[in-house]
């Protein structure tokens, strides 16, 4: 089974449009909402090995390394507002999909410093520290809306999410 999870229905809404039948779930904001929405998940349907959760939603790049409004996998997260003795940086060893792949930092407040990551957003790790207890496959698919630091007023949430929902929509799948 895939369940692609959103944290909001503003981002879920556009692949809904496109993939009326697809299995999503919204999950809420951030990475109380997102564990509390996968474990939930779990309790009413089971995940399992065969299971694969698509966390999918936008996020902001540091840099130019990103363009935004492009679509990209995130194969390594990491909280990085913990204590460094502390953190824990998720790795994915095998891309699930043929994207341009990217690091990036969960945060709970924005434009935290970059570290090593491109991009950041509040609920990535979450889902790989879920997957690695409960088994099931994590796949976190963003769409850039904006840069790190810049204002609201210039995020491009619009064309980030109608670029996520047709990428998801044709998604490859890595070997």
């Amino acid at each position: 089974m895939n369940v692609y999870l959103f944290p909001t229905e503003l981002e879920a809404k556009p692949f809904r449009a496109l993939c009326p039948d697809a299995n999503i779930v919204v999950s809420g904001v951030g990475m109380a909402a997102t564990a509390t929405a996968i474990a939930r998940l779990d309790r009413e349907r089971g995940l399992s090995a065969d299971d694969v959760v698509l966390l999918c939603g936008i996020a902001g790049a540091y840099d130019d390394s990103v363009a935004v409004g492009q679509v990209v996998e995130v194969v390594s997260e990491e909280c990085v507002e913990l204590p460094a003795r502390f953190r824990i940086r998720y790795v994915q060893d095998t891309p699930y999909t043929t994207l341009p792949r990217v690091t990036s930092n969960t945060v709970h407040a924005m434009a935290t410093e970059p570290a090593t990551a491109d991009i950041e957003n509040m609920e990535g790790a979450t889902l790989f520290a879920m997957a690695e207890v409960m088994g099931f496959r994590a796949v976190e698919v963003r769409a850039i809306s904006n840069r790190v630091r810049e204002s609201f007023n210039a995020w491009r949430v619009d064309e980030a999410l109608e670029a996520l929902a047709k990428e998801l929509k044709n998604i490859e799948y890595a070997e």
